[in-house]
């Protein structure tokens, strides 16, 4: 699609067919779906996919986590199709081997913005692309050389796409040393070991969810009860938080100066180690 945004237009087709096929006939799909989707300041016809509703038609279960073992994990055969939102190309092109090297199919959206196709962090180097190397579902902390220990790490913050590289720049800006950022590459269906890993590497530190997208849309609704049911089987009395734009009709604003406001805002709160805000001060144009 030239934007995700336009995908509105073919739901029908969404619906009856690519999400519930094989359910419906039991005919498996490989179709692969790649709609750009990324909040750059374009307005709201130019920013969203509109990613809330392909996961809401996902069929994964939020409160059981299924068999995750290595040797017998069947999640994805389960699922009736796969979201992902890959932030280096080498995931990207491990994300499409993996479509087609399967004995079996399912539709897979890929949701992502045009900016990381030109953007100077956005890279992988050529040992990533090797026959040894696979798709990652969740990118760990990829800089802890800049952090304290993992024992005085106050802050993890699970994110998706391009934001993970504002949330970079500004760590790196700011000098924030107790944050950890971790990047969960597929979101349907949901990663629930790796989330659980993540957790247990971290004991100290509040998890938070950091978006770009407001509250209503987005991961935000599908990631909150599969976060906490992972925290929950892992023992761990968490309970993750959200971070980004407050709940909106619109998917984003048409204003460059409200745009530009709210990413400022959702930075500074990601990093202020103060627990998580019920929500953040409304930003208003002033004429």
């Amino acid at each position: 699609a030239q934007f995700g945004d336009f995908a509105n237009t073919a739901q029908v087709i969404i619906d009856q067919f690519i999400c519930s096929g094989e359910q419906k006939w039991l005919r498996q799909a490989g179709l692969v779906m790649l709609l750009p989707h990324g909040y750059e300041g374009q307005g709201p016809e130019h920013s969203s996919a509109r990613i809330e509703r392909f996961l809401q038609l996902s069929d994964d279960d939020p409160e059981i986590i299924p068999d995750m073992a290595e040797e017998s994990r069947m999640q994805l055969q389960k699922t009736n199709w796969q979201i992902v939102n890959c932030s280096t190309p080498a995931n990207y092109f491990h994300v499409l081997r993996r479509q087609i090297k399967r004995d079996f199919r399912k539709p897979l959206i890929v949701v992502s913005p045009k900016s990381l196709l030109r953007h100077p962090a956005c890279v992988s180097s050529l040992k990533s692309f090797d026959e040894d190397q696979r798709f990652k579902r969740v990118i760990s902390e990829r800089f802890e050389e800049e952090l304290k220990p993992r024992e005085e790490i106050r802050r993890v913050i699970l994110c998706t796409g391009k934001v993970y590289y504002d949330l970079l720049k500004y760590r790196r800006e700011k000098g924030k040393k107790r944050i950890a950022l971790v990047t969960v590459e597929q979101i349907c269906p949901f990663p629930f070991d790796r989330v659980q890993d993540t957790a247990r590497r971290y004991p100290n530190a509040e998890i938070v969810w950091v978006q770009e997208e407001p509250q209503n849309m987005g991961y935000w609704s599908y990631v909150q009860p599969r976060i906490n049911t992972a925290l929950v089987g892992a023992g761990i009395a968490k309970r993750v938080s959200y971070i980004g734009r407050n709940p909106a009709a619109s998917p984003a604003t048409g204003n460059g100066t409200i745009h530009q406001a709210e990413v400022e805002q959702i930075l500074v709160t990601a990093f202020d180690t103060n627990p998580a805000p019920e929500s953040l001060a409304p930003v208003r144009w002033r004429y």
